[in-house]
């Protein structure tokens, strides 16, 4: 009767290390093939990052020559005006992109030389500052994408080696699952079943209920 009710006992657990190992194996693979998606969204995250910080520079330098030029370009103009070389200013305002002519056209209209308060020259009025604030604030937004780009790759970072760390937890399961069944007092099987089982519970709360889902594509 004793005999009877330990391989009972026995077939009993060994159903439910089964459970547990299947269940276990099940989450390996899924918190593998997850942790290989974060990690591919990681790579394009920050290269992506790469990207917009490059670009972001481009510009910077981009304005930086723009502003060195038009620099050159304007003591020109602002001594053909100085010098009442009124032709030779509207052949500098006409060789100009259109934005930079308006603006020494406008600076003009405030009659600089008659007018205290007039700006000193076409770099010192509203209108150019409104330009290299529109030059820099492109620099700023690639900047800010990059910023966000590599924000979003540390997350996935994160979440990938979560989800490989998991994985660990899991084949630890199934280590004690597989030792459970070389074990013959049953007291001790018992024993390491129900730490597999607590572990792999515990695991599974974490992977439902904190853990980020990857997609693919």
């Amino acid at each position: 009767m004793m005999n009877s009710n330990l391989e009972r006992s026995r077939e009993r657990i060994e159903v439910y290390n089964t459970i547990v190992l299947a269940i276990t194996t099940l989450a390996v693979a899924w918190s593998s093939y997850q942790a290989s998606l974060w990690n591919g969204i990681q790579t394009f995250d920050l290269a992506a990052s790469n990207k917009y910080s490059r670009l972001a520079q481009q510009k910077i330098i981009q304005a930086g020559q723009s502003m060195a030029m038009e620099e050159a370009v304007i003591i020109g103009f602002v001594n053909a005006v100085y010098d009442r070389n009124m032709a030779r200013a509207d052949f500098i305002m006409k060789g100009v992109k259109p934005e930079l002519s308006k603006i020494m056209s406008d600076w003009l209209q405030t009659r600089p030389f008659e007018n205290p308060t007039a700006p000193l020259h076409p770099m010192a009025t509203a209108g150019y500052q409104e330009l290299m604030q529109k030059r820099t604030g492109e620099s700023e937004k690639l900047g800010e994408l990059g910023q966000q780009s590599y924000d979003e790759g540390r997350k996935a970072n994160l979440n990938g080696d979560t989800y490989s760390l998991l994985t660990v937890l899991f084949s630890m399961v199934m280590f004690l699952g597989a030792i459970a069944t070389k074990l013959s007092r049953i007291q001790l099987r018992l024993i390491v079943t129900v730490i597999a089982s607590v572990i792999c519970i515990g695991v599974l709360l974490v992977l439902f209920f904190y853990m980020p889902v990857a997609h693919k594509g």
